[in-house]
């Protein structure tokens, strides 16, 4: 840590250092939906009468449905059908999963094939694809208080055909013996963990006559066999005595951490709540947190770029933008009357939501909708500055730039929610003497030069980069002396981080100060007194780990000798040492950091990292980094080494360099001191962890390194 960087480590990661609340940092999510899609939709018959449920068969229809992106990227769906009078009138009866098969990304289905276990009740099938290909499907089957069983069958056919494979959970009795309620299970749904192991979560119903007894619980199970074997037994959300949690969906965040989204039903009206866990296997105690305005039945998806979605049987849709923190409603896409929905990401920015949709006739058919996220901040301003609330001031687009002639400080703020932990960065070009600011954590603006509570770090071209706080008034928290130049664009950026602000221009940090007054609001941007303003390529980002060096916590050493000297990692480096962060993986990203060579050769940072050993090229991924020859370079690793591309560019001893690198679904670009200096697209490695890596007989030192995703 040099002499301007404070002592704090914060990883959100599973690894024993202390975590980091993430927050919201992506715009607010509107969903423009279009009209529905129709997957299934058994006719109404005549039956002979109830099924075991109370339910007519004849107007049951097809409901509950679930979709997979296979490998081949196709779609495969599956959902409960009743095509017969059930087994309590036919010995043969019961409900069917049938599979529908899109190859035009959800446009139109063919029915694929059908699965029956003649006699009982199937229902609930989610579906999972293993690296070899085979489709795992996980189900319930019934006969309603007498016997219930977990199934799992497999598909080496992309569905067309079905095995049986295993019993995730049963429990079985003489016909009433089970009791009423019934001690059932229900709604399994498979997730991997990060060690490649598939694990199970479901509403179990099992421990009701124990003392004390739950009325219902949700089991989690993991096998290390690809589904034909199940490990004990893992209580994921349980209190005893009448709440009764079920129905769980789970889902890896993009911060590394599993997300799990239940009912609790019983006293309460099936609110929905959800639990964190870094490993996916050990959860919090109790019944979790609620998130408001869902009821019922829960479905999340986590969204490439970082989002959450949550939808319910309320039919409202809930997103988050800093990993369940805060939770805000957003467009649904279906107006009631639906029943199990389940959402999904189809491409790019489009989600779809599949329901249960009632019919005029009688029950349910399966259909889903598309829409399109409204997700990314407007930063780049081409051709409009849509999104963008002003406060006096007159403000206008030009060149693809956000123009302000201000009088006094007038501020324009970004209408896209709440954010809290973040990288918040944008141009900012003086077109005359005066200042020009970020303002962040904002709340409650109004037309007025210090209208709104927050924070402002901004430059002046008296020479003074400062940041300050904002209640109706002014209070200037610190300053650092810079020649800014009018004419001349600077990239201001700020990290936000639990109460540390720090602010950087031209990627060099001028201001590290700590005030927590204000610990999430919303982002803009504000001119100064009697001054011109330009602003452009606005961005945020979601801060997943964030280390100065305080220590070493977190960072697992692979060969070499590796100190915390004055805040700062450094490394005697015999043979291209490294050091990697944490144990957990990250998809599509930014990393930073500072690195300096203190002794030539060169230094790296390593990312997209699998399987690390002691060795120079012992790791698959990819590195990006400095070399005192006089280049930069970046190239992969798979045990041995291929370079991809590399740039002349001086590199001096003893000098701080500070590399950005943005990973981007195979896209890979590399910064240094703010400048592009390197593009290759490679997809090899798709995500991994991060590190650094020094040289050949060297010393090397790195600093301030951080992730986020970008928005």
């Amino acid at each position: 840590m040099r002499s301007f960087r404070m002592g704090v480590v914060r990883l959100m990661l599973a690894l024993g250092a202390s975590l980091l609340a993430v927050a919201s940092v992506l715009a607010a999510s509107s969903i423009g939906w279009g009209s529905g899609v129709l997957i299934n939709n058994i006719p109404t018959f005549t039956d002979a009468g109830t099924d075991a449920r109370g339910l007519h068969p004849g107007t049951f229809g097809s409901e509950y449905g679930r979709m997979l992106k296979l490998a081949n990227g196709s779609w495969l769906s599956v959902y409960a059908i009743y095509r017969n009078n059930g087994y309590t009138h036919d010995p043969n009866g019961g409900t069917e999963l049938r599979f529908s098969r899109s190859t035009d990304n959800g446009r139109s289905w063919a029915d694929v094939a059908t699965l029956t276990e003649p006699g009982r009740d199937l229902d609930n099938g989610q579906m999972i694809q293993l690296a070899n290909g085979t489709i795992l499907m996980a189900c319930r089957s019934v006969r309603w208080q007498e016997s219930y069983r977990l199934r799992v069958y497999r598909s080496t056919d992309n569905g067309s055909t079905w095995s049986f494979l295993s019993t995730i959970d049963a429990n079985e009795g003489t016909p009433g013996s089970l009791g009423n309620p019934d001690k059932g299970i229900y709604e399994p749904h498979f997730y991997f963990l990060d060690n490649g192991n598939l694990a199970v979560m479901y509403a179990n119903e099992k421990h009701v006559t124990e003392s004390p007894s739950y009325s219902q619980i949700i089991s989690e199970k993991v096998s290390t066999d690809g589904g034909a074997t199940w490990g004990s037994e893992i209580w994921v959300a349980a209190q005893s005595g009448g709440p009764r949690p079920g129905m769980p969906v789970w889902t890896r965040m993009n911060n590394g951490q599993f997300i799990v989204v239940y009912e609790v039903c019983g006293p309460q009206s099936c609110n929905v709540y959800y639990k964190i866990s870094n490993g996916g296997t050990s959860w919090p105690a109790g019944l979790g947190t609620q998130i408001a305005n869902q009821l019922g039945g829960p479905y999340i998806l986590s969204i490439s770029d970082g989002r959450l979605l949550v939808t319910s049987n309320s039919g409202n849709i809930s997103y988050s933008n800093d990993f369940g923190a805060t939770w805000q409603l957003t467009n649904a896409a279906w107006a009631g009357n639906t029943l199990w929905g389940s959402l999904y990401q189809s491409g790019g920015s489009e989600v779809g939501a599949m329901s249960s949709v009632s019919r005029s006739a009688g029950g349910h058919n399966v259909q889903i909708k598309y829409g399109n996220l409204d997700s990314r901040i407007n930063g780049t301003f081409t051709g409009n500055a849509n999104g963008w609330n002003t406060y006096g001031g007159s403000w206008s687009v030009n060149n693809n730039e956000y123009l302000l002639n201000s009088t006094s400080a007038e501020k324009a703020i970004w209408g896209g929610g709440s954010y809290r932990v973040f990288v918040y960065e944008a141009s900012v070009y003086l077109a005359n003497a005066g200042q020009g600011s970020l303002i962040f954590n904002a709340s409650n603006p109004a037309v007025g030069a210090d209208a709104f509570q927050g924070y402002g770090a901004g430059i002046d071209s008296a020479g003074q980069v400062w940041l300050g706080r904002f209640n109706n008034s002014w209070t200037q928290l610190s300053s650092a002396n810079m020649t800014i130049s009018t004419g001349t664009w600077y990239r201001l950026k700020v990290l936000v981080d639990n109460g540390n602000i720090r602010v950087f221009v031209n990627d060099a940090l001028k201001i590290n100060y700590n005030d927590s007054t204000y610990t999430s609001g919303a982002i803009g941007v504000r001119g100064g007194f009697g001054n011109s303003v330009r602003f452009d390529n606005i961005t945020i980002g979601t801060l997943i780990a964030n280390t100065d060096f305080a220590n070493a916590n977190g960072w697992n050493t692979y060969g070499g000798s590796w100190s915390i000297v004055n805040g700062e990692y450094s490394v005697n480096s015999g043979s291209a040492d490294k050091s990697i962060l944490g144990t957990n993986n990250f998809t599509n990203y930014v990393i930073e950091g500072d690195i300096n060579l203190a002794s030539g050769n060169q230094g790296s940072i390593i990312f997209n990292v699998n399987n690390p050993a002691v060795g120079a090229d012992a790791l698959q991924g990819y590195g990006a980094g400095l070399d005192a020859a006089g280049t930069v370079w970046l190239g992969r690793f798979n045990n041995g080494w291929t370079p991809l591309t590399s740039a002349a560019m001086t590199v001096s001893s003893n000098t701080w360099y500070h590399m950005k690198i943005v990973y981007d679904n195979g896209s890979i670009a590399v910064y240094v001191n703010g400048a592009l200096k390197l593009t290759a697209s490679d997809s090899t490695y798709r995500s991994g962890r991060v590190g650094v890596r020094g040289g050949f007989g060297n010393s090397a030192r790195f600093d301030n390194v951080w992730v986020y995703t970008p928005s």
